[in-house]
């Protein structure tokens, strides 16, 4: 089931569709751009715990130049369905999203870029459909939890969330608000649009999702299984998930490291030209390899 609209806006080339798909319990929001006449596999950005479309909205037009790339929000996050209970949360949940978003547009075969939480979908939907998948980008993600100070602070803040709502993390929004952004990077209004999408998550999916990350099924003994062709980046100045985009380049056969230097968890936004450039190359070396 699906309900659109087409808007135009000033200074891109391109159109932007913006619309909803019914995925089982849940509509999944996306934003669909690009120029599918142009006979290139769609790729499909998958965001990380927290986000939103709204991450990509920086770099979404200049990937769509040569390509039809769509983006869509997780259950849970952004304007997607939001089912409010702890068991509609889950990695498999999202996987199955996934498989729902690629089968009901009908996209065939894509390129899939994930990034963080997105990164672990990827990997599972690759391993589980490689048939669907012809192409990977796994961004400052990894293939087994990265256990930490953090990920206790999440569980606590977690059950926080659940009792007084996403309201309660004010001074974390503030903290969001002033995030570092490299040069020709985010932009007031698309940091506005972050931080709405952030108060709008469905605080089950804050807890649960949290949880998820620091305890899902290690997919290292997996990775060898993986045999598109595979990019894996990172932020130099992501120092907890330097040892998982290191875990992945050993274990997934030829894949490419690159590390964007300057970047921490979110090389789009904080350092998008170089973060484009990596993607530019990923697509020549496919190119190239034909």
């Amino acid at each position: 089931m699906l309900a659109s609209n087409t808007c135009n806006m000033e200074g891109f080339r391109d159109a932007m569709n913006e619309a909803q798909l019914t995925a089982g319990e849940v509509t999944l929001n996306y934003e669909d751009r690009g120029h599918p006449e142009t006979g290139a596999a769609p790729l499909v950005l998958l965001h990380g715990y927290l986000g939103s479309t709204a991450d990509w909205a920086a770099v979404l037009p200049r990937l769509a130049e040569r390509r039809r790339v769509l983006a869509y929000d997780h259950r849970g996050h952004g304007m997607s369905g939001k089912p409010g209970r702890a068991d509609a949360y889950t990695f498999d949940a999202l996987t199955e999203d996934l498989h729902a978003f690629l089968t009901g547009l009908d996209l065939g075969e894509v390129d899939l870029l994930g990034h963080s939480m997105g990164g672990v979908v990827a990997q599972r939907y690759t391993l589980a459909h490689p048939e669907r998948v012809r192409s990977l980008i796994l961004m400052d993600t990894a293939p087994e939890p990265t256990r930490g100070p953090l990920s206790w602070v999440v569980r606590i803040v977690g059950i926080v969330v659940r009792r007084r709502g996403m309201g309660a993390l004010g001074k974390l929004v503030k903290l969001l608000s002033k995030g570092e952004v490299g040069p020709g990077g985010i932009d007031r209004e698309q940091r506005d649009r972050q931080t709405a999408a952030f108060l709008g998550m469905d605080p089950e999916a804050f807890a649960a999702f949290g949880r998820a990350l620091g305890s899902y099924p290690s997919l290292v003994g997996r990775l060898s299984e993986i045999s598109c062709p595979t990019t894996v980046l990172v932020g130099a100045r992501d120092k907890t998930l330097r040892s998982g985009a290191q875990q992945l380049v050993d274990g997934i056969a030829d894949a490419q490291l690159v590390v964007i230097e300057g970047a921490g968890h979110n090389p789009q936004t904080e350092q998008p030209a170089a973060w484009l450039a990596a993607v530019a190359d990923h697509f020549e070396r496919l190119e190239n390899n034909a």
